[in-house]
């Protein structure tokens, strides 16, 4: 259990204030299943805020851990491993120190393609598998080769398709990367008081290889 320094403990607040910030993850080739909550005040620039031990925030029916780290004093988080699927959706419950519960059930949108090669000289048209790409989400392609970490933001297309043009694959060398794609939700229609609050979502994509020529 961490101290959790320069926050302020919620039953000291207006319930009405507190702004809550629920992200999860799965790892495809990790095969881990992530999730992270924190309270502020007001909204995501505010005062952390620490639960008092008349409120409690769960995930999927198990109770988080509070943590802090070097970017946030305090912020609750589980994790699970050997998760071999992506779950269709997963559970946020806060129970708040008036007593009500705020439950937000959240997607987590698989994608996948399949190992492809890539010119440089030309756009590159990519089919992936799964739902298509709404405004509120992004794409990228995260590929690395000798200790290297590239990222592009493929344009997404009708029908599935993505999107690689040659100039975005410019300052890559011609060679076979590790690649995964991650695809990200965003939303702010979260069940919260007068504040609101938003939601991320992430899926991580196995790993793939991928050719430039």
């Amino acid at each position: 259990m961490c101290a959790c320094q320069s926050t302020i403990t919620s039953d000291k607040v207006e319930q009405r204030i507190i702004f809550p910030s629920y992200s999860a993850q799965y790892d495809e080739a990790a095969q881990t299943l992530t999730a992270t909550v924190t309270f502020q005040t007001d909204n995501e620039s505010g005062e952390y805020i620490k639960l008092s031990s008349d409120s409690y925030v769960f995930f999927n029916q198990d109770a988080m851990e509070r943590k802090s780290d070097k970017e946030r004093p305090c912020y609750y988080f589980f994790e699970k491993t050997g998760v071999t699927s992506c779950p269709e959706s997963v559970m946020f419950n806060y129970n708040n120190d008036e007593g009500r519960i705020f439950g937000n059930q959240l997607s987590i949108k698989p994608i996948q393609i399949s190992e492809v090669s890539l010119s440089r000289n030309q756009d590159n048209l990519v089919k992936y598998k799964g739902s298509p790409l709404t405004e509120d989400e992004t794409i990228s392609l995260v590929m690395c080769k000798d200790e290297h970490q590239y990222e592009i933001s493929p344009e997404v297309a009708e029908n599935n398709m993505l999107v690689i043009s040659g100039n975005m694959l410019q300052e890559l060398k011609a060679g076979t990367y590790d690649a995964h794609l991650q695809r990200t939700s965003y939303s702010t229609s979260v069940k919260a008081m007068d504040r609101g609050g938003n939601a991320v979502t992430t899926y991580l994509s196995k790993i793939y290889k991928i050719t430039i020529q």
